[in-house]
């Protein structure tokens, strides 16, 4: 055999057309061209990747390779022959038919996609078992069979890309998109990196969506390494808490933090096993857009109808001004939330400081703070507003209900909030025998807070009925409730989610039942428990058949 290039340990053969027939260029990317060969020797169809010399089989990346044809595992692509005749550098490989999965973003049901990043990760596993890092996990380096078998391209050769020297921006924007914030940051990868990697690939499948969106390479790389992420849940919040926890675990900032390859593809199996996923296929940019929509004009009839009740409890203005300032609002919200949300929360300032100054200082502090901690949801301030809309009918167990299309966090942090404004609002109006106050009496806390001394008296006495322990029990009900609300739509077996659903209906009824004895209030009015026993089990079954099935259906297509 003849000597190689001083730069290779692959073999020099200048006379490689002999063996290998190129019949079809079958692809080609930043840095090399694939063609379908034959092999004549062993007579069998192969793929042919080519790269320049000047890229290609240094002595470190060749032991890389020849580690990487080592491996044997069905989800691994094989590598059969490596060498060079001089300016060009060839890897030979196993010639797989069927798609890449860049192809495939947007086509797979839900359990299909868990189940294409579960097989990348059983293949990961074997191959970090065996010391090989594959550093370039991403769509196109993943091929599905028409079999559905799932295969790992590019073992061992991911430094021949040069990632870090490609000058096509839309190369380098994809090729980013994949890297972990190890590998943006230029440190050494490992496995994590791998894992890393396939999580994101997951995110796009279930989403639609790269988790860190950005125009450019730098911006990309920027949101990378300092770990601005998008939750998996803003896309998909109807999808199990099991499979949501393993996409956030695999992209977590600190690799030493991340499950391994072996533990994520059991996670995932665990999540196909339990039935959780529907076979129902995605369409992620209709459904980001159709639920941005829906939010946005919720958002601004709240904000509406809350500036129309308030201005009317809050006389300041003229009379002739509550209209138009509660359609400003509207308009305001629909146009760009979060300006409607400080439009509504600024016009209020005034009949709030009319009351007392003392009182208009704690609402500004109140309303700054509500500024930034809804500025990604601004809806989420305005979440006891839909409570008190339908509590006339006794639906207001509607907001905790509905709270988890926020979020897996937001929702139930958004529903305690819901369960203490709604409770603070009651007592101060005077509205008295409500059952989502625990049928407390009408009190004189709202006169008490207006003749308020000072800063620190108002913000005790409006903290005290904010903060009082029917608020906070109530505040924990709502919470526990949109908790609650997705592990039982979850659950794959009818029995269980009728057991769920019983369980929650309990919870209502004991509490709103037992409550009021409780805090010293008079007995419950049994035709109002009855009502509200009633109006909950009509609520939680819309929740359950309705919102839960007919959203679903909804964000998905058959």
């Amino acid at each position: 055999m003849s000597a190689s290039p001083a730069s290779s340990i692959a073999p020099l053969r200048p006379d490689w057309q002999r063996r290998y027939r190129v019949i079809r260029q079958i692809g080609s990317g930043g840095f090399a061209t694939v063609y379908e060969a034959h092999d004549v020797d062993l007579g069998r169809r192969v793929a042919l990747k080519v790269t320049e010399e000047r890229r290609g089989l240094s002595a470190r990346v060749a032991r890389e390779v020849q580690a990487a044809a080592a491996l044997g595992h069905p989800g691994i692509v094989c590598l059969y022959d490596v060498f060079t005749d001089g300016d060009h550098s060839f890897i030979v490989a196993e010639l797989v038919e069927g798609e890449p999965v860049s192809r495939l973003i947007g086509q797979l049901d839900d359990a299909a996609a868990v189940e294409v990043a579960r097989q990348i990760l059983d293949a990961l596993a074997h191959a970090h078992a065996q010391g090989v890092v594959h550093r370039d996990i991403k769509p196109a380096n993943v091929m599905v069979t028409a079999e559905g078998t799932v295969k790992v391209m590019d073992f061992g050769i991911a430094r021949l890309s040069g990632a870090e020297t490609l000058t096509a921006e839309g190369d380098m924007l994809g090729t980013v998109a994949y890297m972990s914030p190890e590998q943006a940051s230029g440190r050494r990868v490992g496995p994590p990196s791998d894992v890393y990697s396939a999580g994101v690939l997951l995110y796009e499948l279930l989403s639609g969506e790269n988790p860190a969106p950005a125009a450019t390479p730098g911006e990309r790389l920027g949101c990378i390494s300092a770990g601005r992420l998008v939750p998996l849940d803003k896309h998909r919040p109807d999808l199990p808490p099991s499979l949501l926890d393993a996409v956030d675990a695999a992209l977590g900032h600190d690799p030493s933090r991340r499950p391994s390859a072996a533990d994520m593809a059991a996670a995932l199996d665990a999540v196909l096993v339990s039935g959780e996923l529907r076979r129902h296929r995605m369409r992620p940019a209709e459904v980001s857009r159709a639920l941005a929509l829906g939010e946005r004009i919720v958002g601004a009839v709240l904000a509406g109808l809350a500036a129309w009740s308030l201005l009317a409890a809050l006389p300041a203005y003229p009379p002739t001004w509550r209209l138009p300032l509660a359609i400003m609002a509207f308009v305001a919200w629909a146009l760009l939330p979060a300006g409607g949300l400080a439009f509504l929360l600024g016009a209020l300032a005034f009949p709030l400081f009319n009351v007392s100054v003392p009182v208009g200082a704690v609402y500004l502090i109140a309303a700054l703070a509500a500024l930034l901690l809804a500025r990604g949801r601004p809806v989420t301030a305005l979440w006891p507003v839909l409570a008190l809309v339908v509590a006339p009918i006794y639906a207001a167990l509607l907001a905790p209900l509905a709270a988890p299309v926020l979020g897996r966090v937001r929702g139930p942090l958004a529903a305690a909030w819901a369960g203490l404004g709604t409770c603070a609002y009651l007592v101060l109006a005077g509205v008295g025998g409500s059952p989502f106050t625990f049928f407390q009496p009408a009190s004189g806390a709202a006169a008490r807070i207006a003749h308020a001394d000072g800063f620190v008296t108002a913000l005790a006495r409006i903290g005290a009925v904010l903060f009082s322990p029917e608020a906070l029990l109530q505040a924990a009900l709502w919470g526990g409730l949109a908790v609650a609300l997705p592990l039982v739509l979850a659950q794959a077996d009818r029995q269980r989610r009728l057991v769920g659903g019983g369980l929650m209906g309990a919870a209502v009824v004991l509490t709103y039942s037992l409550a009021p004895a409780a805090f010293g209030h008079a007995a419950s009015p049994q035709g109002v428990v009855l009502t509200s026993l009633i109006a909950f089990l009509v609520t939680c079954g819309l929740a359950v058949r309705g919102v839960g099935r007919g959203v679903q259906e909804a964000r998905t297509s058959a």
